[in-house]
């Protein structure tokens, strides 16, 4: 199998890691080849703690050259005001090999995501079918802690208002299962990222469920070892198939804006 990490970040952070933290290429390399990663999605930790514009110029310069290394750029939930000409945009961020973009929740409206308070840079993104990674979403977050933004609600309606837009709810948690796959029976441009997903069986469970051409391999880099997420693969007892389209086809074929051939939404 290749995987393809659909999750991991370079780049100093605010609060790093008290075991460590990688925050450069180099160290995130060999991380990756320690693992038997063969690619990884990356964003910018600037980007990330909401810089936007330093961040996601500084990812394309320092994965130039590293062809493993796919660069992800980090827009906000809302884009009227801050992205008035869309399609120039993502015109950019496609010739600079930019093939995706995470969507993080602002500190405040986080759950408003109406197609007016979205902002028009969605509706060129769908137009291209560039893949959003919706980042701390009600789905991805821990039942202790407090909720900001992206509910299910919103994934739903952002899934309805955009169908040829492949939405990925990152850092799928186990608290979230009676919720996300419904969801995702009802979105078929819905897609899950399992990097902190840690239900006993639970690549089985949603494999049988919704399908292993729907969920994406992630390490969590750097706030996660790949390890538990690597094993939860390898081990699962699905078919080989579904094994390397959960490993790293499916990211693939999504960066390559193909996955609606064989699955385009209603």
């Amino acid at each position: 199998m290749r995987f393809f990490d659909a999750n991991c970040m370079v780049g100093e952070l605010t609060r790093p890691q008290p075991s460590g933290h990688v925050d450069t290429v180099e160290g995130l390399l060999a991380e990756l080849e320690y693992f038997g990663i063969a690619e990884g999605l990356v964003c910018h930790a600037r980007a990330a703690e909401r810089a936007l514009d330093q961040g996601n110029e500084t990812i394309v310069e320092v994965l130039d050259g590293h062809d493993n290394l796919h660069p992800a750029w980090v827009i906000p939930m809302h884009t009227a005001v801050d992205y008035p000409e869309p399609e120039r945009t993502v015109a950019e961020l496609v010739e600079a090999g930019v093939r995706a973009v995470r969507a993080w929740r602002p500190p405040y409206h986080g759950y408003l995501a109406d197609t007016w308070a979205l902002g028009p840079l969605w509706d060129a993104l769908a137009e291209q079918r560039i893949p959003v990674l919706v980042g701390a979403s009600d789905l991805g977050r821990y039942p202790d802690q407090p909720g900001h933004g992206f509910s299910a609600r919103n994934l739903y309606d952002i899934c309805r208002s955009f169908p040829t837009l492949p939405v990925v709810v990152v850092r799928l948690n186990f608290s979230a299962v009676r919720v996300a796959v419904p969801l995702m029976r009802e979105c078929p441009n819905l897609y899950a990222e399992l990097s902190f997903f840690t239900t006993h069986r639970g690549v089985e469970f949603l494999s049988r469920e919704v399908g292993a051409e729907r969920l994406l391999f992630g390490s969590g880099l750097p706030w996660a070892s790949p390890g538990p997420a690597i094993t939860a693969v390898q081990y699962a007892l699905i078919s080989d198939e579904e094994r390397a389209l959960i490993a790293g086809e499916n990211l693939r074929e999504l960066l390559a804006g193909q996955w609606h051939v064989a699955r385009s939404p209603a």
